[in-house]
């Protein structure tokens, strides 16, 4: 559900931590931590946050952003690049995200989990490709070699990523055309 400001305040107890020092709290216990079931932990509540509109300038701000793209570019662990890109996926309709994300070279790697074993990493892939599909990404983002891997997930027995080929294939090859 998305938040507001007065939202958030009220939820927050007077003596609490607000939202912008709790993700940097996240931050630093994704950073320092050596347990990888912590990082997994982690990963995923920031996630979760990159959910919700009101948090995408604290998530720039305190780096979450940066984690993510880190992620997605060096670590081969599935259940990290599963909350990495559901993370972009998430934070990418914004379109300050969406410039940090192509900015830092963050397209590639997502591209990249198109061939995924994982379905959710593959579906948060797709709908990463579609949101940051415009002029400037056109010609990374409708290839032969993508669109020919997109069209094999369209006939996949996963309906969701089924779905999401169909309107990846629909929505950028015929905008492209």
């Amino acid at each position: 559900m998305f938040s507001s400001k007065a939202q958030l305040q009220k939820r927050t107890p007077e003596n609490g931590t607000d939202r912008e020092n709790f993700l940097s709290l996240l931050v630093d216990e994704y950073l320092n931590s050596s347990s990888y079931d912590a990082k997994c932990q982690v990963l995923a509540n920031l996630a979760n946050f990159a959910y919700d509109p009101i948090n995408y300038r604290y998530i720039r701000d305190v780096g979450v952003l940066d984690i993510f793209l880190y992620v997605l570019k060096n670590e081969t662990d599935r259940k990290l690049l599963h909350f990495a890109s559901a993370g972009v996926c998430n934070l990418c309709l914004d379109p300050a995200n969406a410039e940090y994300i192509l900015n830092h070279m963050g397209l590639k790697p997502v591209i990249a989990l198109l061939g995924s074993e994982h379905n959710e990493t593959v579906a948060n892939s797709i709908t990463t490709l579609i949101y940051l599909f415009n002029e400037q990404t056109k010609s990374e983002i409708n290839t032969c070699e993508i669109n020919s891997l997109v069209q094999k997930l369209a006939q996949s027995d996963d309906k969701m990523l089924s779905n999401l080929a169909t309107v990846f294939l629909q929505d950028i090859c015929q905008l492209s055309n």
